[in-house]
Parts: C-alpha cells; sequence; structure tokens
C-alpha cells in the first residue's frame, strides 16, 4: 500500500495498493470510512461510510489529482510490484 495523498483537504488519505487488480483505482480512507473510485470513470465500487456530499468531495479530490495518481498506479502495476 502506498499513501499517495496524505490529509488532504477534508481529511482523505488516497492510497493505491501495490497487490491490487485492476482496473486502475484508489482506495479513500477518513478515520473508519473508507470507499474505492475507479481512476477512470469515477464509478465508486465499494463506499463504507461515506454519504453523498463526500462522495463527491471525493471525485473533485480524485479528478484534480487523476494524473497523479494513474502514473503511481501504473508504475506500481506495470512494474509487477
Amino acid at each position: 500500500m502506498v499513501t499517495i495523498l496524505y490529509r488532504q483537504r477534508h481529511g482523505y488519505d488516497v492510497r493505491i495498493y501495490t497487490k491490487d487488480h485492476p482496473p486502475a483505482h484508489a482506495h479513500v480512507w477518513k478515520g473508519e470510512k473508507n470507499l474505492q473510485i475507479d481512476l477512470m470513470t469515477l464509478e465508486v465500487s465499494d463506499n463504507r461510510g461515506y454519504n453523498i456530499r463526500e462522495i463527491k468531495q471525493i471525485r473533485n479530490l480524485v479528478v484534480n489529482n487523476r494524473e497523479l495518481l494513474l502514473n503511481v498506479w501504473k508504475t506500481l502495476h506495470e512494474s509487477g510490484n
């Protein structure tokens, strides 16, 4: 696991796991809440505790950092780590 964005606006941590499955996605944590979001479509595939307002904030965070997140995903998964 690599934390890419730590304690961003609204306190979100954005992580990409090194031994994870496609498609490219990130896990967003805040306390005990977490979700998985596709980096291309912005679809949430797993949500544990976030409300609609928070999901909108998370989508904005991902959009604003998409290039960085996709580059990290590619580096971690294309290198076979």
